[in-house]
């Protein structure tokens, strides 16, 4: 997700969704992405910004090369729009305060202790992303709305209010010589490679944390630790928990490609 976007939109997106959102698209789409009208890599050509609203408030942004669409605000009442979403993701081991069931000194209360777990972060897409208009000139981020409600938390309120919740499955695949992660969270799914250290945290933990990021790039989280303590202390990355399937288990499931 290396590399900065030249990004072309339209005033009355700009008006609509004020300029701290504009600001943040040049995060939330990345040169990994695609062109949703010619499928071509954005790479470092420039692109342009198209706004679909729909009819129950949500808009829909949309990146394509300049070329090939305009950017412009347009209301798509209850069309379907472009699905297609390419996504980065990469896998590492993170110390974190964990719940721990030991009372200390008898005091009855149960108490934190750090521990090392793996962890797959992912941004979701690199070419499109959803806002909520909250007033006229401000926006928030529909997506990351999306993830909290199906359990995700900020690393600061997990540690206020306990483990996280499970949110999605997890297994691991053999892949060209190499082990893939693979994350399944609702209707999406994302892998990364995993070194042998992880993989076997991940066996011994019982599953993997998985960090959301509309705005962040997932190999440098798993790269660069200032970045990452920076991010999460942005908010900038939600957690979730993904229990580690076992062998049978991925037999029984449906729709699980393994």
């Amino acid at each position: 997700m290396a590399g900065v976007l030249v990004l072309d939109i339209a005033d009355d997106i700009r008006l609509c969704l004020g300029e701290p959102t504009v600001t943040a698209l040049t995060r939330r789409f990345g040169p990994e992405g695609r062109c949703l009208s010619c499928g071509g890599r954005f790479g470092v050509l420039p692109l342009s910004v198209r706004a679909y609203r729909d009819h129950v408030g949500i808009i829909t942004l949309v990146a394509y090369h300049a070329g090939c669409a305009a950017s412009a605000l347009v209301d798509v009442g209850p069309a379907v729009l472009p699905r297609q979403q390419t996504w980065a993701a990469a896998v590492t081991g993170i110390s974190l305060p964990v719940a721990s069931r030991r009372r200390f000194r008898g005091r009855g209360a149960p108490g934190t202790r750090d521990q090392v777990m793996p962890v797959l972060f992912a941004h979701p897409s690199l070419e499109m992303t959803r806002t909520r208009p909250a007033s006229w000139g401000e926006a928030v981020n529909a997506d990351m709305e999306g993830y909290s409600q199906l359990g995700f938390a900020e690393p600061s309120a997990r540690a206020r209010t306990g483990p996280l919740r499970p949110v999605g499955q997890a297994w691991m695949q053999p892949s060209r010589g190499a082990v893939q992660l693979h994350v399944k969270v609702a209707d999406r799914t994302w892998f990364a490679p995993i070194t042998r250290r992880a993989a076997m945290l991940a066996v011994a933990r019982g599953g993997i944390l998985v960090g959301i990021t509309c705005d962040r790039d997932p190999a440098r989280l798993a790269a660069e630790a200032r970045y990452l303590e920076d991010a999460f202390a942005s908010g900038d990355v939600l957690l979730g928990w993904a229990p580690l399937l076992s062998g049978q288990d991925k037999r029984r499931k449906p729709g699980l490609s393994c």
